[in-house]
């Protein structure tokens, strides 16, 4: 398998990250870091995590991390971009997508969960869509939309040089 290309000058370890940030929004990235960890460890094709770095870092709102994995499984890459916070979690693959950066992961993440939220709203099947920790309901649909809106908006936006 060929390894995609990650811009290594675009992400952080954790320990490094953590001086630059105040006592509070350490103990939040690393919950942010925990909760990586143990969503992709949860798949069978995560046999351990070997090393977790952060791309972006928005404290109470979401963070996106690169986790390396081990894996048994040849397909399976083993850097993964990771999103966790006030959202759904997810991970973006790079044989899905070209994702040199975090903000192009995040921006992955949120045209996935836009599918998903617009499947919802119309009624369509979700089976062939990023699978999402919630009910399909409209209600989901509607809260999850209002903060997918919100990270397009508020967020991405300072990353547009990142996304092209």
């Amino acid at each position: 398998m060929v390894r995609p290309f990650i811009d290594e000058t675009k992400i952080a370890n954790l320990s490094d990250y953590r001086k630059l940030i105040d006592e509070e929004d350490c103990e939040i990235l690393d919950e942010f870091s925990e909760r990586a960890q143990t969503y992709i460890k949860s798949f069978s094709w995560c046999d351990a995590v070997v090393e977790v770095k952060i791309g972006l870092f928005f404290p109470g709102i979401l963070g996106v991390f690169l986790v390396e994995i081990e894996t048994k499984f040849p397909d399976v890459d083993e850097r993964i971009w990771t999103i966790i916070g006030d959202v759904p979690p997810a991970y973006i693959a790079d044989d899905n997508l070209d994702c040199p950066n975090a903000a192009q992961a995040l921006d992955g993440y949120v045209g996935a969960m836009f599918t998903w939220v617009e499947a919802v709203e119309e009624g369509r099947s979700i089976e062939d869509v990023i699978p999402v920790n919630v009910p399909p309901t409209i209600e989901w649909a509607k809260e999850l939309r209002s903060r997918l809106e919100f990270i397009d908006e508020q967020i991405l936006t300072d990353y547009k040089e990142f996304l092209s």
